[in-house]
């Protein structure tokens, strides 16, 4: 008669062997089973031999003054508010002008006194009786209460505040009752013309501002609109953070939309380059390998091939200058880098539609 315990031992080692030649079965056929990681791809742009930067700026009115009176008194009158609009000429605002009234009145009825004495003495100077020095005191005094009779003229003309141009009160800084000196600001008026942009530039990129090919501008307030810049002047010396004041014509949209002053705005300026003919790939695609800057190149197999490549500025749409080791029209892994392999094939998602703008899938 077998031993029962014998039995069992037996049964064991064969259940065992068939669950070992079972796993290593399955194993097998599970490292047949590759598995192709996804991946989205980019094609390189061709961005010639051109660079692109942008820096922030505001727009400002073409002109913005702060107009005062060239006499002093209390403010009569202020006939504009702030935000209306004035033509060039219009009276914005009143000195009381009771004072250099009378003081002109006292001035024009000596001016006359003094004209006709002066005119005697002169024309008996021509018929010969009257001495030299009669005649050049008739002269002076003739001309020196002209220049003053005149100077109180103006004086009661500059009781009234002008507009040099066209343009919108920007702020009203007094108020009628209320005193001011000469000189003092009243009222700040900006032109109604085209804003110009102002802009900071770095020392870098200012010693090449001749090589400019286009610059434009966009804000906020427009996002589907630029505006093309001209530029009008560039200060000479860099302030304390080494940075160049440049002054720009902003230009109106395309369809003519012109933004306010005052606004912020972001500036581009294209310049030419020395550089050899670059490309333009997203930032995404760039990887690291032992201090060098890569790509992973998709071939026609749509298998992966690393290249070292030379990387420059990125720009803000999130995009990076690559100066060599990648040509116009190569197609590399934008997204799903990490996970390659030397000649690893890899499966192209497809790119953005119309049923799936987000990229989501």
């Amino acid at each position: 008669m077998d031993n029962p315990l014998s039995i069992m031992s037996v049964s064991v080692a064969v259940l065992l062997a068939a669950v070992t030649v079972s796993g290593c079965c399955s194993g097998e056929t599970e490292s047949k089973e590759t598995v192709v990681p996804n991946v989205r791809t980019a094609v390189a742009e061709s961005i010639g031999t051109t660079r692109t930067v942008s820096y922030p700026g505001r727009l400002q009115a073409a002109r913005d003054v702060n107009l005062s009176f060239r006499v002093a008194g209390p403010v009569a009158a202020v006939h504009f508010r702030e935000g209306q609009h004035v033509n060039r000429g219009d009276t914005l605002a009143e000195i009381e002008e009771r004072d250099y009234a009378v003081q002109l009145a006292a001035t024009t009825a000596q001016y006359e006194q003094v004209k006709a004495e002066a005119g005697r003495v002169i024309e008996l100077s021509d018929r010969g009786s009257a001495t030299q020095n009669d005649y050049d005191k008739a002269r002076y005094g003739l001309e020196q209460i002209t220049a003053l009779y005149h100077a109180h003229q103006n004086a009661l003309n500059d009781t009234k505040m002008l507009a040099p141009f066209d343009g919108y009160v920007q702020q009203v800084l007094f108020e009628a009752g209320e005193t001011v000196g000469a000189g003092m600001p009243v009222i700040t008026l900006i032109s109604d013309g085209a804003p110009i942009v102002k802009v900071d530039i770095p020392a870098a990129d200012f010693v090449n501002i001749d090589r400019t090919v286009r610059s434009w501008c966009t804000v906020d307030v427009f996002p589907d609109r630029t505006f093309e810049l001209r530029l009008i002047d560039i200060t000479k010396k860099a302030n304390l953070n080494q940075l160049f004041t440049a002054r720009y014509a902003l230009l109106p949209a395309a369809d003519g939309t012109m933004p306010n002053p005052g606004i912020s705005a972001g500036v581009c300026i294209e310049y030419r380059t020395d550089d050899e003919a670059s490309v333009s790939i997203p930032a995404t695609a760039l990887f690291e390998e032992n201090g060098q800057s890569c790509v992973w190149v998709v071939t026609p197999e749509n298998t992966v091939t690393r290249r070292h490549v030379t990387a420059g500025i990125l720009d803000r749409d999130g995009n990076a200058r690559i100066m060599s080791g990648l040509k116009a029209g190569e197609t590399i892994v934008s997204a799903g880098t990490r996970s390659l392999k030397e000649g690893a094939q890899v499966k192209i998602l497809p790119g953005k539609s119309s049923t799936n703008p987000g990229n989501l899938l």
